[in-house]
């Protein structure tokens, strides 16, 4: 029997990316019980161009929040319709992403077959350069104070290494990830302190803590349509909530002694890294002042500071 699988997709305007992300959905070898489309207060006619397109389908509902939550808020809201109507999986998609028509199916048979997974991830590709990887296995590196993802990058040269084993991971991007609906009741939902990025590393890190495994599984395929990292993601919006996020995960999952570890390394080594980013790309002195901003709002624990004006880029 067919599991009851609630597919939630945020949006934030970006009207043909999000059409072909829900119809990738729609062309789902497993059986979707409902696409939620949560929009963060798009611009006017971006919807309503969604609803003329899908005015007769049921298996599309629609819920437009009163202004951009950001991605964990937004999610939630989304997340909290399938719970109440008994969604056994929550399939969460970025608009910029397609899937593969099996990917779901997949998914789904890896956490059946694992009573103590929680959540199963695919491989994501570039959209833009269809064999190389975006994001597979990735782990938190103590070391590093940050998420390592090993196979960021590598071409995809041969079928065979499309085919490779599950593998246990301790991160999942939030791109697509398939989650098992008993996980929100043991460790909630995504922490609506986070604004933009990280809120994936976090929710992760909570899920392992919980005794849950979070499961890789190459043969589910996606594709996300990422923009160019030098320019569109050393914009002030970015680079505030880049460095914000990361010390929130720090200060929220681990004690005051790595904490004040973590920091030396955010300082001494990814800002001087951000830094040459901004100088590669956006060249905009606001994005570095942005950067110190967060880095001090992620220290104190203050609310975002900067609202949102740009895409989700993950």
């Amino acid at each position: 029997m067919d599991k009851l699988i609630y597919a939630i997709v945020l949006s934030w305007n970006n009207y043909s990316d999000t059409r072909e992300c829900i119809e990738s959905i729609r062309m789902s070898s497993y059986p979707i019980t409902q696409v939620v489309l949560v929009d963060n207060a798009s611009n006017v006619g971006f919807i309503e161009q969604l609803q003329g397109d899908y005015a007769d389908d049921a298996a599309l509902h629609i819920i437009r929040n009163e202004a951009n939550y950001g991605f964990a808020r937004g999610v939630n809201v989304g997340i909290q319709y399938a719970l109440a109507r008994g969604a056994e999986f929550v399939f969460l998609l970025n608009n910029d992403a397609v899937i593969g028509r099996r990917c779901i199916q997949v998914l789904v048979s890896t956490l059946e077959a694992d009573a103590t997974a929680g959540i199963a991830g695919p491989r994501v590709f570039y959209h833009a350069d269809l064999d190389r990887i975006w994001q597979g296995s990735g782990y938190f590196s103590l070391i590093k104070s940050g998420v390592v993802n090993p196979e960021k990058n590598r071409l995809q040269t041969s079928s065979a290494e499309g085919i490779q084993g599950i593998q246990k991971a301790s991160f999942l991007t939030g791109c697509a990830m398939l989650i098992r609906s008993r996980i929100f009741e043991k460790v909630g939902l995504f922490d609506e302190d986070f604004f933009f990025y990280d809120e994936d590393v976090d929710f992760c890190l909570r899920v392992t803590r919980a005794g849950f495994k979070l499961l890789y599984v190459p043969q589910a395929e996606s594709w996300h349509k990422i923009r160019n990292v030098a320019k569109d993601r050393s914009s002030p919006f970015v680079m505030y909530h880049l460095a914000r996020s990361h010390l929130l995960v720090l200060r929220k999952n681990f004690a005051k002694a790595y904490f004040a570890y973590g920091l030396f390394v955010h300082l001494l080594l990814y800002t001087p890294y951000r830094m040459l980013q901004i100088a590669q790309g956006s060249r905009s002195l606001s994005a570095a002042k942005a950067w110190i901003k967060g880095t001090w709002d992620g220290i104190s624990g203050n609310g975002p500071g900067i609202l949102p004006e740009a895409l989700f880029l993950r």
